[in-house]
């Protein structure tokens, strides 16, 4: 009997040193030798990395996840800061000059454009991040890679000559069952893409493409944001059997995202490659093909993750459905993008929610910043304001003139000196725009409902240059 009390005691005293001993969240994190991620959406955007080592943390603000560079902050001794960790086991505080503090929440995993990210989601200025390391990295999907140190700006009306003739050397496909216009619907890198599929008759072929915002796959509705347009014209092979997309041309049409207006898009590049004799393959394709299965015809390309759509009885390929929609050529969507800028250049803002993209996109040129205040535009943001509800006083105490537009963003720092206003909805920075001028809403007193409209100095509400390059 007291062999058996006294194994009970050993057993119970081993278990109570394991658990009295085992590591707080926050000390687990400070532990590792990972490097850190602290970002929203994608990590596409405003991204801070962090290294702990020898009770100093390495904190660096860069554009994404993975850059090489970036802006360290340091403290106020110009030195690699310390960092403190709270007794809840759970808030970690980098105490550089601009200081970081964030609370570690529920676990977090995402394969992110390939990286396999794994860490916490936290608490971080008043939102919702996540902060996380990679513990793997995929190929990059061929279909987004892009070089962009080779990249040479063109003028629009050279861009057309750099176009490769698709019709040379076309053959009739010995199968015409495949001739025709199709929808489909795929995933390239977590971005819900719209596809449509036209093959012609003499054996050349265009396929347009709308690449969404990343999301996870589970979400059931689609991100209203648009981020690309892929247009890709050449021609039809008849290898091994099977009939295989060879691509002669590939057109990108890239959009501002970030306070995205969906109803009056920003366009912000487009660019051509080309494969062809004088210029080699620049074009940087997985292989793709169609097949027929059954009564259902097939797309199918390592770059696409399938969307399994109903009726759909080969789970391995892109169905493709039949479609009576007409594409737009590749030389008319270069020349359609651009005179849809120029008319966008005469009136851009014609609603709060074209003053926010404008705003964003100044932002996003100027590393996340309008003016010298830092913005978050992967947080909250509302343009749902009516501008009578914004009265601001100068300093003599008179009413100011209401603003055209307005529209309510989160801050980046939510500190003392950060110029957000108290609204029903929050702590956000207000901007307004009058005759074509930038405006920040400010309170003078933070005790105090008073507000005043003050002029954002050194920023143009200009409309960011359409760039047009090849390669």
């Amino acid at each position: 009997m007291w062999k058996k009390l006294l194994a009970i005691l050993t057993i119970l005293a081993f278990f109570s040193v394991i658990f009295g001993c085992s590591k707080k969240d926050n000390a687990v994190v400070t532990a590792t030798d990972h490097t850190w991620y602290l970002y929203q959406d994608q990590g596409e955007d405003d991204v801070v990395s962090v290294k702990f080592a020898n009770k100093k943390a390495n904190v660096t603000d860069m554009s994404a996840i993975g850059d090489k560079v970036g802006i360290q902050r340091l403290n106020v001794h110009n030195k690699k800061p310390s960092y403190t960790l709270d007794d809840n086991g759970k808030t970690i505080t980098v105490n550089s000059t601009n200081k970081l503090v964030f609370t570690l929440g529920k676990t977090y995993k995402e394969n992110v454009y390939g990286r396999h990210m794994q860490g916490y989601y936290v608490k971080y200025n008043g939102s919702t991040y996540k902060f996380a390391y990679i513990t793997k990295t995929d190929k990059k999907s061929k279909a987004v890679q892009v070089n962009k140190d080779r990249a040479q700006k063109i003028s629009y009306s050279q861009m057309k000559n750099h176009i490769v003739d698709i019709g040379y050397g076309a053959q009739k496909p010995k199968n015409t069952d495949f001739v025709g216009t199709y929808d489909f619907r795929t995933i390239i890198d977590y971005r819900r893409t719209d596809g449509n599929l036209t093959i012609n008759e003499d054996g050349t072929y265009q396929m347009t493409l709308t690449e969404h915002a990343a999301q996870t796959i589970d979400d059931k509705a689609d991100n209203p944001t648009v981020m690309t347009t892929l247009v890709t014209s050449g021609q039809i092979k008849n290898l091994y059997g099977k009939y295989y997309l060879v691509p002669k041309n590939l057109l990108t049409i890239d959009y501002y995202f970030h306070g995205q207006n969906q109803d009056h898009l920003l366009p912000k590049g487009v660019n051509l490659k080309v494969n062809s004799k004088a210029t080699g393959n620049q074009i940087n394709l997985a292989r793709t093909r169609i097949e027929q299965d059954s009564d259902q015809i097939y797309l199918f390309s390592s770059d696409y993750t399938v969307r399994e759509q109903e009726g759909q009885t080969n789970s391995k390929g892109n169905l493709l459905s039949k479609s009576s929609s007409k594409q737009t050529s590749l030389e008319d969507a270069i020349t359609q993008t651009n005179n849809y800028y120029l008319s966008y250049l005469s009136d851009p803002i014609q609603s709060n929610a074209d003053f926010m993209q404008m705003v964003a996109a100044i932002s996003d040129n100027n590393k996340q910043q309008v003016g010298d205040v830092e913005v978050n535009f992967g947080g909250k943001y509302s343009t749902n304001q009516n501008v009578s509800d914004y009265k601001g006083v100068d300093i003599d105490g008179n009413s100011q003139p209401d603003m055209q537009y307005i529209f309510l963003v989160t801050a980046a720092q939510n500190g003392d000196n950060s110029p957000t206003v108290t609204t029903s909805k929050g702590k956000f920075l207000v901007y307004g725009m009058l005759n074509n001028k930038l405006y920040l809403l400010r309170q003078p007193d933070k005790d105090s409902t008073t507000i005043t409209w003050t002029l954002v100095k050194g920023v143009s509400l200009k409309v960011p240059a359409l760039k047009f390059t090849v390669n």
